[in-house]
């Protein structure tokens, strides 16, 4: 059995949802070695009890509830061995959802980046992009004051970068000038290395008049020198 997209979007409805996660799952987990069977068997007890939640109190708000985001760390990285970027989606959403922090966002950033690689129409770039900004939400408190300056592959970086490119290859002005804005606020010490590498590319022919206009303006505003700085 061939499991089917899931569709999300954070204000869709949980029940729904929730349901079509755990039949994915199942389907997945009968074909993948992934998992161990006590792996995979720990791994539906929690996406089932994520179903319950839903039901019991409507697929979307806060819940009353303690340990909710201990159960949603306990997924991810079970869920990312899958090798299913949409079941990671799914859970991801389901936290933000519930306005639960994802303490484990490595997995849902990876996730959202094959899921922005697979588009091929601007609908679905700008369904990747949405989720990508509400990740950037859910994950700013634990992740915006990032310190880990050194690290290339650090999740906060990751994000907004791939918010950003997503937001290129969709040519919508008002997507890249908020996924741009986002990346300054964001990475105020990339911004130059950023829009200096997105010039080189937009450079090459075929590339939209508007998109190459608006990468100019950040290059030019993040790498111009103040009126009398010496070189």
């Amino acid at each position: 059995m061939t499991p089917q997209p899931i569709h999300l979007h954070p204000r869709d409805a949980g029940e729904a949802l929730s349901r079509q996660m755990l039949q994915r799952f199942d389907a997945l987990a009968a074909s993948s070695g992934a998992l161990s069977p006590d792996e995979a068997a720990q791994l539906r007890r929690a996406l089932a009890i994520l179903e319950n939640l839903d039901r019991q109190y409507a697929g979307a708000g806060p819940l009353p509830l303690e340990g909710t985001e201990d159960l949603v760390a306990s997924v991810m990285g079970p869920l990312a061995r899958l090798g299913d970027a949409e079941l990671v989606i799914a859970a991801a959403l389901w936290a933000i959802r519930h306005e639960i922090e994802i303490t484990v966002p490595e997995p849902a950033v990876n996730a959202l980046a094959e899921r922005s690689n697979a588009a091929r129409t601007k609908s679905e770039l700008a369904a990747a992009f949405s989720l990508m900004q509400a990740l950037a939400d859910n994950v700013r408190v634990r992740l915006g004051a990032d310190l880990e300056r050194s690290n290339p592959e650090r999740a906060w970086r990751i994000l907004h970068a791939n918010l950003a490119i997503t937001a290129i290859r969709s040519e919508e002005p008002a997507m890249i000038d908020a996924a741009f804005d986002a990346l300054d606020a964001a990475l105020p010490d990339e911004r130059a290395s950023f829009y200096g590498e997105a010039l080189a590319l937009a450079l090459a022919p075929g590339v939209a008049p508007a998109v190459r206009e608006r990468i100019s303006e950040r290059h030019a505003r993040w790498t111009s020198r103040p009126p009398g700085c010496v070189s």
